[in-house]
């Protein structure tokens, strides 16, 4: 439901993602990648407790997309679950998250704050399958920005950001909306991370200041005491 855009983003692992590696299919250099949202909030590696409200800004965490003919079948031949309906999802072992968004799209999500090797390990399968159909990449590590509300009060402004019915009783643990939020086309996705109520929000990252700015103001304005961090990737 979000647009494709040519939004970069700055990559966590260099190293591993160099433009000359071949690892990205077009080879980008990820140091012409940037943050939008780099110089506006404190960088964190801490997890929040249950009670803590928070919002996080996790678009430097590892996700991989995919979409097209061909994509449950690679997905399958893997030996990765993935939900069994659109706009479901379910957490693998490892702490990846599997969000269903279409008949053949999916996105695969490191948790917040993780390294995501398991996501790069996917990537590299997929680039190398032989499979005759394997769906396309969806460049939703580029094109998205995602922000992670959680806590006591998230509820409180996912009501406040979206007309939606986003509410823990409507929007069921481990089931998504392709919806409007932030004034934006948004895909949220109901994870209860870090012990409390939780939502992920995936919004075009070219928007990705503008949707700061909203729920900073709308966060504000719950008198939750919210605090707001990029939440940093371990090595």
């Amino acid at each position: 439901m979000i647009p494709k855009t040519n939004g970069r983003r700055c990559k966590m692992f260099p190293s591993s993602h160099s433009g000359t590696s071949g690892s990205h299919p077009e080879g980008i250099d990820p140091s012409l990648r940037h943050n939008a949202l780099a110089h506006r909030l404190v960088r964190s590696d801490a997890l929040p407790g249950a009670h803590k409200n928070v919002v996080f800004d996790c678009t430097q965490t590892e996700r991989f997309g995919l979409r097209g003919p061909g994509t449950m079948d690679w997905l399958g031949s893997t030996g990765v679950s993935a939900p069994a309906a659109v706009n479901t999802t379910l957490t693998l072992p490892c702490g990846t998250s599997v969000l269903r968004l279409g008949q053949q799209e999916v996105l695969l999500a490191a948790p917040p704050g993780g390294s995501g090797a398991r996501l790069r390990e996917l990537r590299k399968a997929w680039q190398d399958s032989e499979l005759p159909a394997k769906g396309y990449d969806a460049y939703r590590d580029e094109g998205w920005a995602w922000f992670v509300v959680s806590g006591p009060a998230a509820p409180a402004l996912m009501r406040r950001i979206s007309m939606a019915d986003l509410r823990p009783e409507s929007l069921k643990l481990a089931h998504l909306a392709q919806t409007r939020a932030l004034h934006l086309d948004a895909v949220v996705a109901r994870f209860d991370r870090f012990g409390a109520v939780s939502y992920d929000i995936f919004v075009d990252i070219a928007s990705a200041p503008f949707a700061l700015d909203v729920l900073t103001e709308t966060a504000a304005g719950t008198h939750c005491g919210f605090q707001f961090a990029a939440l940093c990737a371990t090595k």
